[in-house]
Parts: structure tokens; sequence; C-alpha cells
């Protein structure tokens, strides 16, 4: 409670006067993990609009209804081509900007991990990069790029990302191998920036008023005649991502000071989920508020650097890559998301922008700051109810865990090898198996409640992954302690020790 009060004042009387923040904050759609049912969808867009977001970056990864050989590996869930323009719409009613994300280098887990594509792989161990040095590769990507802004360009795109973050293996298969020497003179980077050139004038050439956004990854180091001769400080725009709480570290003067040499124009990258532990399924909020508040001081310290420097992609990862655990979902983070743009926008929390929130949560006007900080507010925004079941979740499990007198009980007499033996002493283990049958019964209706709230925003498959991931474990732990217990007191007498013998 301490902690989270101490959150509250440093959001709430923190005031930089003379600050403007970004004008453009586009709001980050991963769905590659948990995405939203169409209705819920748009439930989401209404709320993050009224909310102050600008737009959005949908990374549709293979819940698009892409045509043709690509079709064959699409999500069985994946949206029609009839919801993504339904979808589409909504956001333009709303006067939302949507950017299309699409993988074109690295993390394409989605298409490198099917058998017919394994070729394709940069390392064929692993299914993330693809080896560009194989005509096929960018056919590929090409083909998915270009299916993906046919639609897309019906809604006046303005900017495409091609993503390229966290290339690990590049030159290692045969075809780069070949390559390398001939062309690139055995210079991976160039090879990279040859292939997000072609990408990039692939873009550009077919639909002309959109502009190409890729993360700074190889572009950070990368010499500033190497970036020219590829053209690459014509053909993109630089996004900076960094989700640390000090980015003076992270992102230091001399990165900025080089973009600059190269780009007249950058944007930012910063996270309300998604990137505090890849199994974190409770938003702890804290991490992001820090992240941002950096990223707005980042904005008044370069911004001067660049032409401009006023966009920034608040990105919400579902999963770290596609093999993945789910990490933070929607309904857990939406208050991080609120609480976030309007610190990129004035750095501080102050008491007409925490009303704003309530408001559009749909809050009881008792509602205060600190609940929404603390997680015990009662408010009814999109998805609230399976909030409320993984809420009441983590408050069960933290509750049992920090039950010392059960824990200490479990030590002495009910270790792993009272179980094997169905031996202990009654007297210590039949109050804790009371505490295992009440856990146990909480938790059935809260899993009850968790399923039909799932049900409602998510497509089957989440709440499986869920349960099996998350609440599954701690339920079965539960019931062979509370089996254990039943089995010993079944026991009026044991024979002389010892009782393991070899």
């Amino acid at each position: 409670m301490l902690l989270q009060r101490t959150l509250v004042v440093f959001l709430a009387l923190t005031v930089y006067t003379s600050l403007c923040g970004y004008q453009r904050s586009i709001v980050h759609f991963d769905m590659k993990g948990a995405p939203p049912k169409v209705a819920y969808f748009k439930q989401l867009l209404t709320t993050m609009s009224g909310l102050g977001a600008t737009g959005v970056l949908m990374e549709w990864e293979d819940m698009f209804p892409y045509q043709g050989d690509l079709n064959r590996i699409v999500n069985k869930n994946a949206y029609t081509e009839e919801e993504v323009i339904s979808i589409l719409e909504h956001a333009q009613q709303l006067e939302l900007e949507v950017i299309p994300l699409v993988q074109t280098l690295a993390h394409m887990e989605w298409i490198l991990k099917n058998e017919e594509y394994s070729h394709l792989r940069e390392d064929e161990r692993y299914p993330m990069v693809a080896c560009i040095g194989d005509p096929s590769s960018l056919e590929l990507i090409l083909d998915s790029v270009n299916q993906l802004m046919q639609v897309h360009s019906k809604f006046n795109t303005r900017y495409i990302h091609i993503g390229a973050d966290e290339a690990f293996q590049v030159g290692i298969c045969e075809a780069d191998r070949l390559i390398l020497p001939v062309k690139y003179e055995n210079d991976t980077l160039r090879m990279i920036f040859d292939h997000l050139k072609k990408v990039s004038i692939n873009v550009t050439e077919e639909f002309p008023a959109t502009k190409v956004l890729m993360w700074y990854d190889e572009l950070k180091s990368a010499p500033l005649e190497l970036i020219k001769e590829y053209s690459l400080d014509e053909l993109v725009i630089p996004v900076v991502w960094k989700y640390t709480a000090n980015l003076d570290n992270d992102l230091p003067p001399e990165m900025w000071k080089n973009m600059s040499y190269s780009f007249k124009e950058v944007w930012g990258g910063s996270a309300f989920k998604g990137a505090d532990g890849a199994s974190r399924y409770w938003n702890r909020l804290k991490p992001y508020i820090l992240n941002n508040k950096e990223w707005y001081l980042q904005n008044e310290k370069y911004k001067s650097h660049f032409t401009t420097f006023d966009s920034i992609i608040i990105t919400g990862w579902q999963r770290y890559d596609h093999f993945a655990s789910l990490c933070e979902l929607w309904p857990t983070s939406m208050v991080s998301l609120a609480l976030n743009l309007i610190v990129l926008t004035k750095f501080h929390i102050d008491t007409a922008s925490a009303e704003q929130v309530i408001n559009a949560f749909n809050c009881p006007p008792s509602t205060t700051l600190d609940q929404l900080v603390a997680g015990t507010d009662k408010c009814r925004y999109p998805g609230y109810r399976a909030r409320d079941a993984i809420r009441d979740y983590v408050q069960l499990k933290t509750f049992f865990e920090n039950s010392t007198w059960v824990h200490n009980r479990e030590n002495g007499w009910l270790q792993s090898s009272h179980m094997r033996l169905s031996a202990s002493n009654p007297y210590y283990i039949d109050a804790i198996g009371k505490a295992y049958e009440r856990t146990l019964k909480k938790m059935d209706t809260i899993t009850n409640n968790m399923r039909t709230a799932f049900t409602e925003i998510f497509y089957p498959d989440v709440i499986e992954e869920f349960e099996t991931d998350y609440i599954t474990p701690f339920v079965e732990d539960l019931q062979k302690r509370k089996d254990a217990v039943a089995n010993i007191d079944t026991k009026r007498s044991y024979g002389p020790r010892p009782w393991f013998r070899l």
C-alpha cells in the first residue's frame, strides 16, 4: 500500500509546466497473442480514442486473412477480410491513424515455423530470421506486405511499419554465405540494408502516399555513409524503442546525434504492457510510468536534433515472440494505457486528467487515482470482467503465498517425503488441509468467472492457454496437497522407521 501511495504522489505532484510532450501517440495492437474478438476490438478502439490516442499500430501477424500460399498457414481464428475492413472503418470513424506492421526480416516465426517454409530460415535450427540471400524470401515477404497494404491502402494509410528488430542470426544460411562475398564484401549489414531498401522501394512504388517506419536496431550503430549508400536516410523513418527506466543510459546522446546526421525525422517507442517479464500476467504499472516519463524527457532533450520528433508508439506486447507465453492482457493493462497516454503529453497526472480517465472508464464517482493505480477500482471499461477475475486470482494466490502458518506446517509435516509415504502427524496437517479446501473452493468460483469473461472478448484458445500456464499449476499443487492430507488422515498407525528402505 505504501508503494502504491508513493506512486500516486509521484504521478500527481510532479509538474513540468514548460514541457509539451508528443503530438501523436500511436497505440500498438499485438495480435500474435490473445487477439481480441471484433466487437471487443472496436470497443478498445473507441476507449483509447477517448483517452487521447491519435492512432493505432496494428501488428496482425497470423490473424490477417492472407490469400494464396500464405492462406494455408494463417491462424485458424484469423479475421475475415470483411472483419478487418469493419475494424479499419471503425478506426477511421474515430479519426485514428492506422499503421499496419508486418515483419520483413526477423520475428517471422509465424511463417518460418511451418515445414514448407523452414528452408527459408537464416539458421535451420531457429524459425526467427528469414534467409534474405534467397530470392524466395524476398518474394514471400513482399507478398505479405502487398496483401496487407492492398486492404489498408483503402483507408488513406500514410505509414507502414516493416519491423526489422532483433535479427539475431544473419549470414548463416547457404544463400547468404554464397552472396555475401560476391555482392556485399562479406558485410552482413550491407546485405540487410539492401534487403530493407528493396522492401521499402516496393512500398513507395506500389503505394506512393505511404511512408516506411522501421525499428532502429540495424540503424543505431551503422556507419552514416552506409545508410546513405543504400538510401535508407530517404526511404525509412527510424523508430527508437526502449522499455527501461533509465533511457539516458540506454539511449546515450551519441546515438541520438548519429541518428540526426542521417534522418530528419525519428519516432519513439515506449511500452504500457508486455515489457515487464515474459510471463507477467498482472500489470505492475510503475515500470511503464517510469519508462514513459523517460520518453517524455528524451523528446525534450533531443527534438531539436531533428526536423520532426513528435510521434511515439506506445507498445503493448502480448507475447515476446510467436512462441512465448501470454503476458499482460488488454483487460489488466487499460489503466496503464490511460495514465501513460497522459504522461506522454503532460508528464504529470493532474486532477482533471485523472477525472477524464475515471469518466472514460465508467467508474463510480467516488473512484480515486489511488484505486486505479492499486487495481482496486470498480470501473466498468471494456473487458473489466476479465480484469476482475484475474485480479481476484492474484489476490487469492498472494494471500495463500503469504500465509506463513500454512507454509511453516508444510515445511515440517508435508514435504514430498510425507506425501510419498502418506505419513505425517495429523495434528499439524489437518488445519492446512482445510486451508487447501477453502482456497480450492474460491478458485472454482474465480475460474468459472474467468472463463465466462474471457469468452466474451477472446477466442477459446486464450482461456485454455492462460489457465494451463497460470491457473492450473496452482490448483493442481493445492489439490495434490489436499489429497495427501486426506490419505494421511486414513491412517491410524505406522510401523517402525526407517520408512525409506534400500
